[in-house]
């Protein structure tokens, strides 16, 4: 419990500071600070802000009802007031302290972080940073995982959720705000993790949801075209994720050399930490010597600057491969972990739920679903399984509403480009007409091209039309949602997934943990 009249010193003026004290003198402490009502257990202070649709004031009730012992509120005015409140709600008083503080807003993330710094050990633990348009979520398993294997117990963050490998729960953001960041930091320090490794996205850069964070390393994983909906071009885009690697205290850059952005920050010189390059490039310092792609798994030696070594991974695609160097440097820089160590435990890495995940039926075409909804993605996802098809493939994908809209046509030309059968349909339409995402993702269909194309917005008739158009010869993808459970449709999530469609038609994984797709792909 932290003393809140202490914990404002410096934030609130002293008239104000002496009104509270004053009126709770010692008593008034909290356990923590939480900007959504909803998460409000009793002892913690809510932190009230003005929201894009809401403002937190209009919660102020029902956070004193879960057990708020004060109220922090965003308001241009400096003010304390006392609001009754039943003594069934809250042991310590009868009135609960609401306090205006100008421009919380700005100086909330300072709040935090000294509160978190006084109250618990979280800032203890390295923090380690992936950033890039895909592949944020297999590169932070993977290291999650190859951890634990070491016996050291590691924090995960991102898409897929957060908390100490293997106990993971979902997460509303891939990299959320700061308060639910560091309290989920607590937790996992108190479970003993001592690092973490954790996606940061674009948006959680731009919304200043790190701000105060130290990390010790980052990853710089790839740039292609996504989120122009938010960032407007490329050029921006880029330049919030170039904040994650300039004018920090970081330590490590890890940065994909294969990637034209990559080359970038590899040559920019206001980066200070010691750069670390990987990729299938020569000059990378992390790099593939001699790789073989078999039908369920890929062999590899490569040269780093601590030692050559050779691995297998239960795994295809070499983005996969890229991603798994990616982790490798990650773990090899902590100075607590042998680098012929840090190779063995690759071993224990698996994919990531919803990426590249395979399924098969007897008698019918094989499946694999996978979370891929870029140009990039897709383009990599196709190309990995059009070495393995032995007849034709086939791609289902939609495209999301209320985002990036030049990216629709670019994935349908390389769907067509690279598939023979070709379905668009939904993928969360959100807001948006659905005929309209459509329409944009014709725009790109090529007039050369001899893959035919179906349009069903219904997404599982979809799937079960494709499946009936195809043989166990072939192969058919399911892009874009991955390992999501839901579809969004006019602000509502309405329960559906990929996977139990297909579970529905009688397919199974083809292993729990899906550490091979043989019967699939070969």
């Amino acid at each position: 419990m932290i003393n809140l009249v202490q914990l404002l010193q410096g934030f609130l003026s002293a008239e104000i500071l002496a009104q509270i004290d004053s009126r709770f003198n010692s008593t008034l402490n909290i356990a923590g600070l939480v900007t959504d009502n909803r998460d409000v257990k009793p002892g913690d202070c809510f932190v009230a802000l003005a929201g894009i649709t809401h403002h937190g004031k209009q919660f102020i009730d029902d956070a004193i009802a879960r057990g708020a012992s004060a109220v922090l509120l965003e308001d241009e005015s400096c003010a304390l007031e006392l609001r009754e409140n039943s003594p069934e709600n809250n042991k310590q008083s009868k009135y609960i302290p609401i306090i205006a503080l100008a421009n919380l807003k700005e100086q909330l993330n300072p709040l935090l972080i000294e509160f978190y710094q006084a109250s618990s050990s979280a800032f203890d633990m390295r923090l380690l940073g992936v950033t890039g348009t895909n592949g944020k979520s297999s590169i932070t398993r993977f290291v999650a995982q190859m951890s634990a294997a070491l016996n050291q117990p590691a924090g995960l963050m991102g898409t897929l959720g957060f908390g100490v490998w293997p106990n993971i729960v979902e997460s509303k953001n891939t990299t959320p705000e700061l308060a639910v960041l560091l309290r989920q930091f607590s937790s996992m320090q108190q479970c003993g993790a001592e690092l973490v490794a954790m996606e940061v996205s674009s948006h959680g850069i731009e919304q200043k949801r790190i701000e105060g964070l130290t990390f010790d390393s980052a990853v710089f994983a790839n740039l292609s075209q996504d989120h122009l909906d938010y960032h407007g071009d490329m050029k921006s885009y880029f330049a919030i994720k170039r904040q994650l690697f300039v004018g920090t205290d970081l330590k490590y850059a890890i940065i994909n050399a294969d990637d034209d952005y990559g080359q970038r920050l590899l040559a920019d010189d206001e980066i200070t930490a010691q750069k670390i390059s990987y990729g299938f490039s020569s000059r990378a310092d992390v790099r593939v010597v001699s790789w073989q792609m078999n039908p369920t798994s890929i062999d590899a030696e490569i040269s780093t600057p601590w030692g050559d070594a050779s691995f297998s991974i239960n795994m295809v695609g070499d983005f996969n491969l890229a991603n798994v160097l990616a982790a490798i440097s990650l773990l090899a820089v902590e100075s607590k972990f042998d680098f012929q160590q840090v190779i063995s435990s690759i071993q224990h890495i698996t994919p990531a739920p919803g990426r590249m995940q395979a399924y098969n039926k007897q008698g019918s075409v094989p499946a694999v679903v996978d979370f891929a909804h870029t140009p990039d993605a897709l383009k990599n996802v196709l190309e990995t399984l059009s070495k393995q098809v032995k007849g034709r493939l086939a791609v289902v994908f939609g495209c999301g509403g209320n985002r990036d809209t030049d990216k629709r046509a670019l994935m349908a030309t390389v769907a067509q480009q690279l598939a023979d059968v070709v379905c668009f349909t939904a993928d969360n339409p959100r807001h948006e007409n659905l005929d309209n995402i459509i329409k944009d993702m014709q725009s790109g269909m090529l007039a050369s091209s001899t893959a035919p194309v179906q349009i069903e917005k219904d997404r599982s008739k979809a799937i079960i039309q494709t499946i009936d158009m195809l043989t166990e010869n072939d192969i058919l993808l399911i892009a874009g949602k991955g390992h999501e459970t839901y579809q969004d449709v006019a602000g509502e999530k309405i329960s559906y997934s990929d996977e139990g469609v297909l579970l529905d038609l009688g397919y199974q994984p083809n292993s729990q943990t899906n550490k091979q797709i043989k019967e699939v792909l070969s």
